[in-house]
């Protein structure tokens, strides 16, 4: 989270100025740093203001990667004993709308790779078709593309030719980047 309310409530040190003073000067320092973190929606306490502040926080911060999950009761935690608990419902529809916020983002962030090329570790062979193959480049995304299985633990170069949500699909290049 990044409401100072929720993260005291969280038992988290800073708030949500500290961590983007944090993120822009990672970002500044590291050329190309991926970001990724979890977040919590419904933790007790949480109204729309706070669940907003996060939203506005994730437009504004555009991470690489987000995890969500919404907050439920688990017997013997502090959390568990709060007062002022979210019904379930509402943290489950908060969850959906940070999600949906969240995979536009990453959508969006991918996107901005298509047509390039790029050096790619191919790691594994589709258990489906064994001529589709999945590599990672310096990012996190998969890259999907069809080639031989010789490939396989072979760097190779890609020619990014579209975007999904979670992964990039490409072809294989004709010429060295």
């Amino acid at each position: 989270h990044c409401n100072s309310k929720i993260l005291k409530l969280m038992n988290r040190r800073g708030d949500g100025s500290f961590l983007k003073e944090l993120f822009a000067k990672l970002r500044s320092r590291i050329p190309g740093l991926v970001l990724r973190t979890s977040v919590i929606t419904g933790l007790p306490g949480e109204g729309e203001e706070e669940f907003a502040e996060l939203c506005e926080f994730l437009k504004e911060q555009r991470l690489e990667r987000v995890g969500a999950f919404a907050f439920s009761p688990e017997e013997g935690t502090p959390a568990a004993e709060m007062t002022d608990q979210v019904p379930h419902d509402i943290s489950t529809a908060r969850f959906e709308r940070l999600l949906a916020l969240q995979n536009d983002i990453s959508l969006a962030r991918n996107k901005r790779f298509v047509g390039r090329t790029v050096r790619v570790l191919a790691e594994e062979i589709s258990r489906t078709d064994e001529t589709k193959i999945t590599g990672r480049f310096d990012s996190p995304r998969p890259i999907h593309f069809t080639a031989s299985p010789d490939v396989i633990g072979q760097f190779v170069h890609v020619k990014i030719t579209s975007a999904d949500t979670f992964s990039l699909n490409a072809e294989m290049a004709d010429k060295k980047i």
